[in-house]
């Protein structure tokens, strides 16, 4: 035991030096759990992150009620972006040793990261109650009253923070996103500028980029781009931002560039594989994203890339594998039900019907008259002007369905307005309807998921103009989505060419033979339409000079 002691204190001892060969060679051959735990953070130390992981989990086998052990853990497997390993140790860390303040801290960043934004919230409570002047507490604090859509408290934490000289680029950051969810456009634009000059990063970019895109500024929107076009960090997102603006060939030329000049991330075949996908190259997109695939077995993306090239291509049974797979994996992401309608459907199989049933699953209703309204009418031109406040820009955001229009930035669930709370009270009616209407059943992913109660997971207003659309699309993190129109342009109910309708069924990409839309619903003021987030669904465009105004949301299950 003497000798393993020894063994330790010098393989401690060259680990505090930076000489980790030395500390191999003095603990790699010792079971013991101080020494598999001093390996494992000699090996994080040094870049090898799976190793020290490894070595971390045998460490934490051999002496499972060290908190010490279960933090490391916790920490390396944040790093590797295993979030709900991390999760699983910090909070077994937290058990073992209750007032473990950085393993708590620990646990607040990776709910944080999950989105798990009320007990993050109430970690960084806990936390604050002891290190009330702690900036990184104070800053976690803040970011869970934003993710909490609490941007009022939010913005006034994080501009207190900066005010007394916490000015990092990340808080930065952050009052940025809460000043676009008020509205404070600007000030939002200037901390963004701040944030990104100082620690220029993919999500600086996308921010900075869909500000200008919304607002109408294309001198800064295309000078942020080329910039960021030589930066081998940001090239790639350069890239797909230029790919969304609707300029495929500018997107494609960039990353060549970029790939000429140094390696990429493994997101660029991706990105290139999409952009075929857009000029309907799909033999193109195909070839791109098995090379992906070669090189990244496990990017989601390339996947769906690859899936989509395919069912582009009639190769329905080629892509089904690609579908089973990814539909075990995430059985409730909505985008892996959808692809796996549209191949049932070129395959001509009777579960088609049985999963997408449009009659069954696609239902309209008339909004009950909110409370303090007299009629509904009265009701849809208050909320109206009480939408139009928060629809401060030109067009539309990058990575939306959305085409010639504006969207609200903020969940407008978290608005505290009497008519927007009017509005989803009187939701409750139609949504307990329809989950009643449509049922329980085991055999359906929509159907199996009803627990009779739900919550509302997401809430937007979208104003249509000038030829404004929706592209098809799916909403992959709902359960049940939805259209309530405000206002609907008069000429909706008699053009020919449906302008202003929902349409259900058609994927946002063709296919062979095509996949046409099979169902639409002609709209009109006061009407919620309720369906499967995995429903592909669009719209037609409506004509110059008319405006639809709508305030969709998403429910989840209870």
């Amino acid at each position: 035991m003497q000798q393993v002691s020894q063994a330790i204190q010098a393989g401690y001892a060259a680990f505090q030096r930076g000489d980790f060969a030395k500390a191999r060679r003095q603990l790699q051959a010792i079971d013991h759990p101080k020494a598999v735990h001093l390996l494992g953070l000699v090996e994080k130390s040094d870049g090898n992150l799976q190793k020290a992981m490894k070595l971390l989990q045998r460490a934490a086998s051999l002496d499972p009620e060290d908190a010490e052990i279960a933090n490391n853990l916790a920490l390396v497997a944040q790093s590797c972006g295993q979030l709900d390993l991390a999760l699983s140790e910090f909070r077994r860390a937290i058990k073992i040793r209750p007032s473990f303040h950085q393993a708590m801290s620990g646990l607040g960043r990776v709910l944080i990261d999950l989105e798990q934004w009320p007990e993050a919230f109430s970690v960084y409570e806990q936390l604050i109650k002891s290190a009330p002047a702690n900036v990184v507490v104070r800053y976690g604090r803040a970011t869970a009253l934003l993710g909490l859509g609490q941007s009022e408290q939010a913005e006034s934490q994080f501009d207190a923070l900066i005010r007394e000289g916490n000015d990092k680029a990340e808080i930065r950051f952050m009052r940025a996103r809460a000043r676009l969810e008020l509205g404070q456009i600007e000030p939002a634009i200037k901390d963004l500028q701040i944030s990104h000059a100082a620690s220029p990063d993919a999500l600086t970019l996308k921010a900075l980029a869909s500000t200008y895109w919304m607002i109408g500024d294309k001198f800064s929107f295309d000078g942020l781009l080329q910039q960021a076009a030589g930066v081998p960090k940001l090239a790639v997102t350069a890239a797909e931002i230029l790919r969304q603006s609707g300029t495929p060939d500018k997107a494609l030329a960039a990353l060549y560039a970029a790939r000429a000049a140094y390696e990429l991330p493994p997101e660029s075949w991706s990105v290139e594989a999409t952009v075929h996908i857009d000029r309907n190259d799909a033999p193109k997109a195909e070839a791109v994203a098995r090379e992906g695939l070669i090189r990244n077995p496990d990017l989601r993306l390339i996947k769906r890339d690859l899936i989509t090239s395919l069912l582009m291509q009639g190769k329905a049974a080629d892509a089904m594998p690609f579908i089973d797979a990814m539909r075990e994996a995430e059985p409730n992401a909505q985008q892996w039900i959808a692809y796996q309608a549209s191949a049932l459907r070129l395959l001509g199989s009777e579960r088609y019907a049985e999963l997408v049933d449009l009659e069954r699953f696609v239902r309209p209703y008339r909004l009950p008259t909110p409370a303090g309204f007299e009629s509904l009418s009265d009701f849809n031109n208050a909320f109206l002007a009480t939408l139009d406040k928060w629809h401060q820009y030109k067009t539309h955001p990058l990575d939306q369905s959305l085409r010639d229009g504006s969207q609200t930035p903020r969940d407008l669930t978290s608005i505290d307005d009497p008519v927007i709370k009017a509005f989803y009270s009187a939701l409750d009616v139609p949504i307990r309807q329809y989950i009643a209407d449509v049922g329980e059943a085991d055999d359906h992913p929509l159907t199996a998921r009803n627990t009779g109660n739900y919550k509302i997971a997401g809430a937007w207003s979208v104003m249509l103009h000038g030829g404004g659309r929706h592209v098809n699309h799916v909403h992959p993190e709902g359960w049940i989505s939805s259209s309530y129109y405000v206002s609907v342009p008069d000429e909706t109910k008699t053009d020919s060419n449906r302008a202003g309708w929902i349409k259900f069924a058609e994927p946002p990409f063709e296919t062979s033979p095509p996949s046409a839309a099979e169902k639409w619903i002609c709209p009109e003021a006061g009407m919620l339409v309720l369906f499967p987030s995995f429903l592909w669904h669009g719209t037609e465009p409506i004509h110059d000079g008319a405006v639809r105004v709508t305030a969709p949301f998403d429910v989840v299950p209870a």
